[in-house]
């Protein structure tokens, strides 16, 4: 079984999940986490189940887990009331937190800190991560509204781009091999397995872009990649 854990309103989830039917993929949701049924052991995970789908599974039966979601929001608990719903969030991401970070199963991302799928890193901070990996980086501005500029400066435009998304060790896209590298660094920097990077031309050179560890799985080579990935273990 592999588990998309996402929110019921994430439409490439739910292709996801159809898609990899045959391998029996189920979207959990925090409607799940509601549900009786949990027993997260810690140090017994023979011991423990889980509420996928509205039913009650085996962690054992559990191959792998993608994780689509940074956290969950107060305005999906509808089935929660309305003043328990901050207080239910909050355990519920916490929850999901140490679930995630104790499956033996393969996980795409685990959480860190408290992010459910890997680094909630802010643009500078990728850009800070790309510098550290050996990665060209254009210089990035950013304006104080109200600022007093005599002459403002234009932000140079990207004149192509490529893109790239690594999973484990294998890197998916039309880049050359040192675009792959370069991915392959920053993940590992980064502490993923799942990254999808982009990079850009600016001026003739190739810099860094953007990095997201939620990947675009409506292409079908990355969703493949993903799928293996997750059974492979």
């Amino acid at each position: 079984m592999i588990v998309v854990v996402a929110s019921r309103y994430d439409e490439s989830a739910r292709e996801i999940v159809a898609q990899w039917a045959s391998h029996e993929a189920v979207l959990l949701t925090c409607e799940d986490l509601s549900a009786a049924g949990w027993q997260h052991r810690l140090f017994d995970s023979s011991a423990s189940k889980a509420v996928v789908g509205g039913c009650i599974v085996a962690e054992s039966q559990i191959r792998g887990v993608l994780v689509r979601r940074p956290w969950i929001f107060e305005q999906e608990l509808l089935h929660i009331a309305a003043p328990d719903r901050e207080y239910v969030l909050a355990e519920m991401n916490s929850f999901l937190v140490s679930w995630l970070s104790h499956l033996p199963c393969r996980v795409l991302n685990r959480p860190a800190g408290t992010c459910l799928c890997g680094p909630n890193w802010r643009p500078q901070q990728w850009v800070q991560a790309a510098a550290q990996a050996g990665i060209k980086v254009h210089p990035m501005r950013w304006r104080v509204p109200f600022a007093k500029k005599k002459t403002p400066t234009a932000e140079p435009r990207p004149e192509s781009s490529v893109e790239v998304t690594v999973v484990g060790d294998q890197c998916v896209g039309n880049a050359d091999n040192s675009c792959a590298a370069s991915a392959r660094r920053l993940a590992a920097i980064a502490g993923t397995e799942l990254l999808q990077v982009r990079f850009a031309t600016v001026e003739g050179a190739l810099c860094f872009q953007e990095a997201n560890p939620i990947a675009n799985l409506k292409n079908a080579e990355v969703a493949n990649a993903v799928c293996d990935f997750l059974l492979s273990n």
